[in-house]
């Protein structure tokens, strides 16, 4: 199971040219499932209809949608109340990180994608704010701010995923929730969100075999070194 940004991708962008040809042959010796925190239709985008076609299903907005083929599995749904949107809204007003590109929310199946800097941001105003979130770890204070205000009153937690954003849902429903759709005795897990707070972190503790990567080349080499196509079971 692969999560997509920064794990076979950089953020937002689509797959290398070499690692997609090698990941394209690997998958067909390997039952793989991607598990994202974005849309389908993104994650089409990043790495390509032949990956998705080789993998066994495909697991997004949290694992909130399961498509298996050409097959619609399931779709969650999440409805908030105005006193959370109030809330995010009131971090988006006092956070002095002042340079923005909306959307700052992006409603998804079952979740709700909350960004500071704003969805619409560039790669290099991505990264500036990474380096300063990194530092400043503004993403982290208010993900412990939401949860303690809605976890035990809306079932509801928030989580760090990606680059620039917070996923939120409800408790339960995040990418930890795909094991009660699959049937396999082993599962071995890749992501780079995989620390507690971490929109990885749920699915990562349940996997027999996780490796938390720093991004798609350290990916390629563990698949190399590892878990190479003449060695699938």
């Amino acid at each position: 199971m692969f999560d997509v940004d920064g794990t076979l991708t950089d953020a937002c962008k689509p797959i290398e040219h070499n690692f997609s040809h090698y990941f394209e042959r690997w998958i067909a010796f390997h039952p793989t499932y991607l598990v994202s925190g974005s849309k389908f239709s993104q994650i089409q985008y990043q790495v390509g209809q032949d990956i998705i076609d080789g993998c066994r299903g495909v697991f997004s907005c949290m694992g909130n949608e399961y498509r298996r083929g050409e097959s619609f599995i399931y779709q969650n749904k999440l409805n908030l109340k105005s006193e959370v949107y109030d809330f995010l809204l009131s971090k988006l007003k006092n956070s002095s990180w002042s340079e923005r590109a909306e959307p700052h929310f992006e409603e998804r199946s079952g979740m709700l994608n909350f960004s500071i800097v704003g969805r619409g941001a560039d790669f290099e105003l991505r990264s500036e704010y990474k380096k300063w979130d990194r530092e400043n770890r503004e993403r982290e204070t208010i993900a412990e701010e939401f949860n303690s205000s809605f976890s035990k009153k809306y079932d509801l937690e928030a989580l760090v995923g990606g680059e620039i954003s917070l996923d939120i849902q409800q408790i339960g429903k995040d990418k930890g929730q795909i094991i009660d759709h699959l049937n396999y005795e082993n599962y071995i897990f890749f992501g780079d969100k995989c620390h507690r707070g971490g929109n990885d972190h749920n699915l990562y503790i349940k996997c027999h075999e996780k490796w938390e990567v720093e991004s798609y080349h350290q990916t390629f080499n563990i698949l190399k070194t590892n878990y190479e196509i003449q060695n699938a079971k």
